[in-house]
């Protein structure tokens, strides 16, 4: 089973087996120190706030997969979305005001986008087909996903009033997991087109993206440096999940973490100076930091 297959069983099981009847509240509560911590939960897609003062998170530690925000400090833990299903792969807006998410609270993975406090949540996508991993163009007025309304994995991007959706890739295989870089736009994302899951970039006007991990392992889950210099990203290349750095070009690929543990989902601080990843390596998946040099890796809780 694949790295991806078993992460998205995990989460469907932990969130059927733990899940209650019925919609919670869609108020944000911070949870105190008498509330399930990350020690037994599975937590996962971390992503740091433009203004580096929280890191956004998906956690089952209260029964279902919600979003929550900490200090990097690991204080202040606050409970962002209160739904019997899965919230996921959230990012924060430019200017840190609202967040984008997927969600299967309306039975079907869709695009939502709610305020930094969690609250007015409102559906962008309406697909019988998964629509995921969102992200935002650099004005913060669009938003690029994948989806797989048109039968395979391909990007789209669509207002934050649900309007104006277009494709932005058309390919026989399968594309996910897009971002683009605040100082040029241009698009970084996973694309399965040289027969195995590789990190690419489409700059501004090219047709054809450019493969800059060539691996026959997977390499997945990239992110931009802030200055969009470098990238960041998952691999098994040395024969476990491991978190690396790149140049945007592809070349000076580095090993940061080297752990027998899985170590995945890394995201940069605003500065550029410390990532944050997930790793199991004291036994629950919990978030990490650690140098952009992979040096000082502490728990964040």
């Amino acid at each position: 089973m694949t790295w991806n297959s078993r992460l998205f069983a995990l989460v469907a099981f932990s969130s059927a087996l733990l899940l209650g009847c019925g919609q919670k509240t869609q108020d944000s509560a911070i949870v105190g120190s008498g509330q399930p911590s990350s020690v037994k939960s599975f937590n996962s897609y971390p992503s740091w706030a433009p203004d580096g003062s929280k890191i956004l998170f998906s956690s089952d530690r209260a029964g279902s997969m919600d979003l929550y925000t900490i200090d990097p400090s690991g204080q202040n833990l606050i409970r962002l979305t209160h739904h019997d299903s899965v919230d996921s792969h959230a990012a924060w807006s430019p200017g840190g005001s609202r967040i984008a998410f997927d969600s299967h609270r309306d039975g079907n993975r869709e695009i939502y986008v709610m305020n930094a406090d969690g609250s007015e949540p409102r559906r962008l996508t309406h697909h019988p087909q998964w629509d995921g991993t969102p992200s935002w163009s650099r004005d913060g007025s669009e938003l690029v996903f994948y989806s797989e309304r048109d039968g395979n994995a391909e990007i789209y991007v669509v207002a934050l009033d649900g309007t104006g959706l277009r494709r932005l890739t058309a390919t026989p295989t399968n594309e996910y997991n897009p971002s683009f870089s605040t100082n040029d736009g241009a698009m970084l994302m996973e694309s399965s087109a040289d027969g195995n899951r590789d990190i690419v970039v489409l700059q501004p006007g090219d047709q054809v993206p450019l493969n800059v991990s060539r691996h026959r392992a997977r390499d997945h889950l990239p992110a931009w440096s802030p200055d969009g210099t470098q990238i960041v990203f998952s691999s098994r290349r040395d024969g476990n999940d491991d978190i690396y750095v790149m140049d945007r070009d592809g070349r000076h690929i580095q090993n940061l973490t080297k752990h027998p543990a899985v170590d995945v989902m890394a995201d940069w601080s605003p500065d550029g100076s410390r990532i944050v990843f997930v790793s199991n390596r004291d036994g629950a998946f919990r978030l990490y930091t650690m140098a952009a040099n992979g040096e000082y890796v502490r728990a964040v809780e």
